[in-house]
């Protein structure tokens, strides 16, 4: 296992007396990373091995686990699309499954289709408070409506990352009486995930947990097909459209969204065959210590799940070892615990919470808080961890949802202290926020940030956003995020001392985390905001 380790800048004194160490964030992502652990999928062996790990490991650092278990189980269903009886025409012509589009399964429906003409719906945002509604002007019932990725980038951030949400744009096209959707990707989005590596993803199969009924939750049963169209595809689509797909294209960039009748159908039909699986999230607790704030909780995230292994078709390596999405975060999780209980014992208890099925569409975090295992009024913030690059000596963090309650300044604090300087944002187009388990947190109400790696490194020769944007590029979500890559474990280990800092200065602080006045998330899913009349799912 290579690593870099770099003189790092000298952490003040902690009240912790285990900080952690490069070798012990070593070790984890040694053995997470391992192809003994096959990816950890979801529901897959690989991910219960690694689950025991994590057990173990809560167990023998002295956390406890909740009413006698360490595991929170649940189900969920497995949806595999038939890509033999599936199909996608437009005007009668058949297209290629992979090559033009990819569809998405029915989680509720074996088998369903629709016939209809088609609308192009803008982004398919409609947002009241930024007077934007794309629905305005057409008429959506009974027809599929095309929509372009992602949000206009004049939205502020909030309000962009919320309305760039796949399942907001299902429910707001449902609402408006639309029957499918098909959704074309803009340049931006199309060089950060392009269509080729999702195709080559696409036999990872996704999952949906299943409610106290037995039902699938991520449903949105008025739409009869969803698919996303390759720019080939999407190009054929726009022919004699009244504004071509160029120019669609082009105004997106520049947050302008066009929404108008085509002259086209199309015809989509949705197999999917179905699979119940099980899995778990792990969960050990550190009781609090004072009388008063000890039945408050702060929870401390990250998933342990990753992609498994789908051996590629043209043969290759199709192991998703996963070291840094997410063994980084699950091996920071471990010595934060372990950090924390050797130290003097925080006044509020503290959750650990490895989760199960982030890849998966944030489900272990989902069923989290739905069905939390404390009382949710009892849970004052979470922090999540995903994915700390440390290809570089790393001497920035940038507190993803920082801006959004008083959690923001401890994070800087703690960043600080533990030798980091704080940056914004560097790539505010990713939505970064919404796209990992914090974002479940808030949408229940819970304040929550997550800290990433900014693109500063402490050795000036190094460009560390050239390096970060080449590994997105070509090593996130795919087999070459193994155990051959360089890390920088030093800045693992400060980046774990920093979420330790920020744990126990939420714990011991004597009032609870609080939203931003007028922050959009806060009064939108906040206690006592509009999240009541906002159903996603």
């Amino acid at each position: 296992m290579s690593g870099v380790e770099k003189t790092a800048r000298r952490p003040a004194s902690t009240p912790d007396s285990r900080l952690p160490t490069p070798a012990a964030i070593a070790s984890h992502i040694h053995f997470l990373a391992s192809d003994a652990i096959e990816g950890r999928e979801t529901g897959m062996r690989g991910f219960e091995i690694a689950a025991e790990y994590v057990r173990a490991q809560f167990d023998v650092i002295g956390l406890q686990p909740l009413h006698s278990d360490w595991f929170q189980h649940f189900a969920l269903r497995a949806a595999t699309l038939d890509e033999g009886q599936s199909s996608l025409a437009i005007n009668g012509k058949s297209l290629i499954i992979r090559k033009d589009f990819l569809m998405r399964p029915d989680f509720a429906r074996d088998n369903v289709s629709v016939d209809a003409p088609l609308v192009v719906a803008g982004f398919g945002v409609t947002a009241p408070e930024l007077h934007r509604d794309d629905y305005a002007g057409i008429d959506a019932r009974g027809k599929i409506v095309v929509v372009v990725s992602g949000a206009s980038k004049s939205f502020p951030s909030d309000q962009r990352a919320y309305y760039s949400s796949g399942e907001v744009k299902r429910h707001n096209a449902a609402a408006h009486g639309a029957v499918g959707m098909l959704t074309i990707t803009t340049a931006t989005d199309e060089a950060r995930n392009p269509f080729e590596k999702r195709a080559r993803q696409s036999s990872i199969v996704p999952m949906t947990y299943l409610d106290a009924s037995g039902n699938p939750v991520d449903t949105v049963e008025a739409l009869r097909g969803s698919a996303s169209l390759s720019s080939e595809a999407a190009a054929a689509l726009f022919t004699g459209a009244a504004i071509p797909l160029d120019r669609v294209l082009a105004d997106a960039e520049n947050g302008i969204a066009h929404s108008f009748p085509l002259t086209a159908t199309a015809s989509m039909k949705t197999v999917t065959r179905f699979a119940q699986m099980q899995s778990e999230n792990i969960i050990g607790v550190l009781p609090g210590s004072d009388a008063k704030l000890r039945d408050e909780y702060v929870v401390v995230s990250a998933h342990l799940d990753h992609l498994g292994n789908h051996p590629p078709a043209n043969g290759g390596d199709g192991l998703y070892n996963g070291a840094y999405d997410n063994g980084s975060g699950i091996a920071c999780l471990i010595e934060i615990a372990r950090g924390l209980a050797a130290g003097a014992r925080p006044k509020r208890s503290v959750l650990f919470v490895a989760l199960t099925g982030e890849e998966k569409g944030e489900q272990g975090s989902e069923y989290f808080v739905h069905f939390p295992p404390v009382p949710k009024r009892q849970i004052v913030a979470d922090v999540n961890m995903d994915m700390f690059l440390m290809i570089y000596p790393v001497a920035d963090v940038v507190p993803l949802g920082g801006e959004h309650s008083s959690i923001g300044a401890m994070a800087a604090t703690a960043s600080r202290a533990s030798g980091f300087d704080v940056s914004p944002d560097p790539y505010p187009e990713e939505v970064r926020f919404i796209r990992s388990d914090q974002y479940s947190f808030v949408k229940a109400g819970i304040p929550a940030i997550h800290l990433k790696p900014g693109n500063k490194s402490t050795d000036p020769s190094i460009d560390g956003a050239k390096l970060t944007r080449e590994w997105l590029r070509t090593i996130y979500h795919s087999p070459k995020d193994d155990r051959s890559q360089t890390f920088d474990f030093a800045s693992g280990a400060r980046y774990a001392e920093t979420n330790l800092r920020l744990v126990r200065a939420i714990a011991d602080s004597p009032s609870r985390p609080s939203w931003t006045p007028g922050d959009f998330f806060g009064e939108t899913f906040g206690r006592g905001g509009r999240k009541a009349t906002i159903t996603l799912r």
